[in-house]
């Protein structure tokens, strides 16, 4: 197949088919992308009519709590009329706007009276006036009373008079009703409105608001905003549905909304020209959904899609024809450049291609003349790197070997800085003793030591010397050499005065070691610092830990520095934890230091451990806190623990 038709082809493969899959690709995303914006919507909508569900169930119980502190049980009690008629109308200006929602209210007096004369009385129904609201709330409004209202004082006892009914008087049929009334609102409202009433401290009864449950629904979805032909509903869990006009129902119906038809709800599947979005109110056990119709907008999207494949094939037949006309000259470049390809594997080393061309096919004409005549100049150049090549194993063989050298020195340096650490830890009457060191490099600047003062005294020893390496390890060995001399002569303070003198006299060109003593003698804690972090103390009679940070710069910063010392009692059960930067500063693999907070937080939770498990424990925090890779600094732990008397 010649060139020209393959690229036609190929052409045509490689643009209407990612055309079709691209439109295709947009049609269908959307689609989605569309219905899942309705059904955000849709789901917004569901949610606020459950929150206007609850503020209904809110503010009747707020104004049916504020009815209750109305002396309601006067009425039962035989009040006057004059008295009557005011708590009458106290409860209907205290109902406001509530008043549209309640049907009845039914009083329930506690019993009074003990043993033999208790009395029993039964329940009465207040039937709210809306006329006599309505007036009220006008009067308000007017700032005038019920006095001055004009209202007549025998419409007041009328109202007053058929609006209290006791409920011993009502007919059968009339309480049956009444029940099925109140089991209908705590099915769909999942609650009962009661509040007691008191007379003083005391309940003498319970004022119950009977509301209309199905009206209440109908109103929750009437205030529901419909701008692209929603359908509110609610479904309670019995699965009947409750909509605003029967015209909804029957389109529910059609949509496939379980509860709208009598088909079973586990064979209905909603329209796909519909979004059906459903919320669930955990109080009331209600289930408020919107429908909304998707179709048109969908045929829209469908419509758009064809049209822009349409566009598309347009653009790919206009783009054909130009292909069609530069296939050609592209052909004909192409046999002057195979023709200069045969020549130049004949061995014919001054072929050259007389094409002038500005674009690729120029391009690979001039690459190819000039790749002719450098192949001659890569011979020569084959020898000349041939040659650098030895020359650069020669080079790698003296690398290795100075480094094979180096690791030498730095093993030896290793073994030497090993060597100035005690080979095991002292055995020290009344006292347990514990020590970890895990170093960052082949030679670390963290160094520990104990030394014997006689008469009973030890001196343990903690130290960072800056840095890693043999600088470090060098300061490590200055420190050990001036401590072992000096230790058992002077006290604390003194001692770090004297070490950091002679270390500045030494020139060590900035180099400095940071240094924590502690002295026990005879049941009596010492301790001074050079820049170290804090000592943590726990102290067994009051649990508690105490942080001992001495302010004190490293040794061989400034020859005239002076120490601190610190000195306590040290009891059975106390442990000391003494330790380097290294595991307060560790770093997890996002960069962030363990803390000093997280170190006390460890160690106070192991305050009755041994000096072991106290070491064990903390050295596995540093290797999970970071992630066991290799820690930026040496960590050293030194814990002493003084012996509880057997």
């Amino acid at each position: 197949m010649k060139v020209r038709t393959q690229l036609v082809l190929a052409f045509l493969l490689l643009a209407v088919v990612p055309l079709a899959g691209i439109v295709l690709f947009s049609y269908v995303t959307s689609q989605r992308a569309f219905r899942e914006a309705v059904a955000a919507e849709s789901t917004v909508l569901a949610e606020e009519m459950g929150e206007r569900l609850e503020k209904v169930r809110e503010d009747i119980n707020g104004r049916l709590d504020r009815l209750a502190a109305l002396p309601v049980r006067s009425l039962l009690d035989g009040a006057a009329a004059d008295e009557a008629i005011k708590i009458y109308t106290d409860l209907m200006a205290s109902m406001g706007e509530v008043a549209t929602l309640v049907d009845w209210f039914e009083f329930s007096p506690v019993p009074t009276g003990d043993g033999a004369e208790e009395v029993v009385q039964e329940p009465f129904l207040i039937y709210p006036s809306l006329t006599l609201t309505r007036a009220l709330e006008r009067l308000k409004s007017r700032s005038l009373t019920l006095g001055e209202s004009g209202i007549p004082q025998e419409y007041l006892e009328s109202m007053v008079q058929h609006a209290i009914q006791r409920r011993e008087l009502l007919e059968a049929s009339e309480l049956e009703a009444l029940e099925a009334r109140g089991a209908e609102m705590e099915r769909l409202l999942g609650t009962e409105f009661t509040s007691p009433v008191r007379r003083g401290d005391d309940v003498v009864g319970y004022l119950k608001a009977m509301v209309p449950a199905s009206q209440i629904l109908r109103q929750v979805l009437a205030r529901t905003p419909l701008e692209r032909g929603e359908v509110p509903y609610a479904r309670d869990a019995e699965g009947d549905l409750y909509v605003q006009a029967p015209a909804d129902r029957e389109l529910l119906a059609e949509i496939g909304v379980a509860g709208a038809a009598t088909e079973d709800a586990a064979d209905l599947q909603p329209s796909r020209d519909w979004i059906v979005v459903e919320t669930p109110d955990p109080e009331s056990g209600l289930t408020f959904g919107v429908a909304r119709p998707v179709a048109e907008s969908l045929q829209g999207i469908g419509r758009t899609a064809v049209e822009n494949f349409g566009y598309g094939l347009a653009l790919v037949v206009l783009a054909m024809v130009g292909v069609l006309l530069l296939s050609g000259r592209m052909t004909r470049n192409l046999s002057l450049l195979t023709e200069g390809a045969e020549r130049l594997a004949g061995g014919d080393l001054e072929a050259r291609v007389p094409l002038r061309s500005g674009d690729e096919f120029g391009q690979l004409a001039r690459t190819f003349n000039r790749m002719a005549k450098e192949l001659r100049d890569n011979q020569d150049r084959l020898l000349e790197e041939e040659r650098r090549r030895k020359e650069q194993e020669i080079q790698q063989r003296l690398l290795e070997a100075e480094n094979e050298r180096k690791s030498r020195e730095l093993e030896e340096a290793r073994q030497f800085q090993l060597s100035l650490l005690p080979k095991e830890l002292p055995d020290y009457p009344g006292l347990e003793i514990a020590v970890f060191m895990k170093t960052a490099a082949e030679v670390g600047g963290d160094y520990y030591d104990f030394f014997d003062g006689g008469g009973g005294a030890l001196t343990a020893v903690i130290g960072d010397a800056a840095g890693h390496g043999l600088r470090a390890g060098t300061m490590v060995t200055v420190v050990k050499g001036l401590l072992t001399t000096e230790v058992t002569r002077s006290d604390l303070p003194t001692l770090l005065g004297g070490a950091t003198r002679a270390i500045k006299r030494m020139n060590l060109d900035r180099m400095n070691m940071a240094l924590t003593l502690v002295r026990i003698d005879k049941g009596h804690l010492s301790i001074s610092a050079a820049g170290m972090p804090p000592v943590l103390v726990y102290r067994r009679q009051t649990r508690r830990v105490e942080e001992v940070a001495l302010v004190g710069t490293p040794l061989g910063s400034m020859a005239n520095a002076s120490y601190e010392q610190w000195s306590s009692a040290l009891t059975p059960g106390d442990t000391v934890l003494l330790m380097t930067d290294g595991f307060p500063e560790l770093l997890n693999p996002q960069g962030e230091p363990l803390g000093y907070e997280r170190v006390r937080e460890i160690f106070e939770t192991l305050t009755d451990a041994s000096p072991d498990d106290i070491t064990g424990v903390l050295a596995r925090a540093a290797g999970e806190w970071s992630g066991d890779s290799t820690p930026n600094d040496d960590i050293t732990f030194l814990v002493l623990r003084a012996k509880e008397s057997a």
